[in-house]
């Protein structure tokens, strides 16, 4: 049991007010970036977005063309299954839409990194966090089915996870 002390009172005083600080933006459906206060972007605008990012590159160019708080943006398909559009183009195997995305900030990540052939930066990964061998994206997709979505420019990346014992 923690016992009340000046330690305990204060940590707890300054987790309450950020909290209390949140609540209008949760409610508003708002975010704030430094000053910028901005709506988040529509729940269903975002559905449309990932979903183009299956197999419509066009449409993905478009939609953040007009709407580039998109870019970011995650679609929760629920069961803690989160997936914005450059992990869609990765685990269907776009490069092109991936790298398009990644020039325009998209977030890397190893599974990314797998499906376009980028072997020293799926090692990095390995070789910091071993356990990363195991990565899984959106859906639950291996490493290794993203290594495979890549073709013959990820070969080098798949040999190395099969080398690990990487999970399929």
């Amino acid at each position: 049991m923690n016992s009340i002390n000046r330690k305990n009172f204060i940590r707890n005083s300054v987790n309450s007010a950020a909290g209390i600080l949140l609540l209008p933006a949760i409610f508003n459906n708002r975010y704030q970036i430094g000053l910028l206060n901005q709506p988040a972007p529509n729940p269903e605008l975002v559905k449309q977005f990932v979903g183009a990012a299956h197999k419509d590159t066009e449409k993905v160019k478009s939609m953040l063309q007009e709407t580039p708080d998109l870019l970011n943006s995650v679609n929760n398909l629920g069961g803690w299954d989160w997936e914005d559009a450059i992990g869609a183009a990765g685990h269907v195997g776009i490069p092109d839409l991936a790298l398009y995305l990644l020039e325009k900030g998209a977030r890397p990540t190893i599974c990314v990194a797998a499906m376009l052939g980028k072997t020293d930066v799926v090692k990095a990964y390995i070789t910091a966090f071993p356990q990363m061998k195991d990565a899984v994206g959106p859906h639950k997709i291996s490493l290794v089915r993203h290594a495979k979505a890549g073709g013959e420019d990820a070969r080098e990346v798949l040999d190395y996870l099969r080398s690990l014992g990487a999970k399929e």
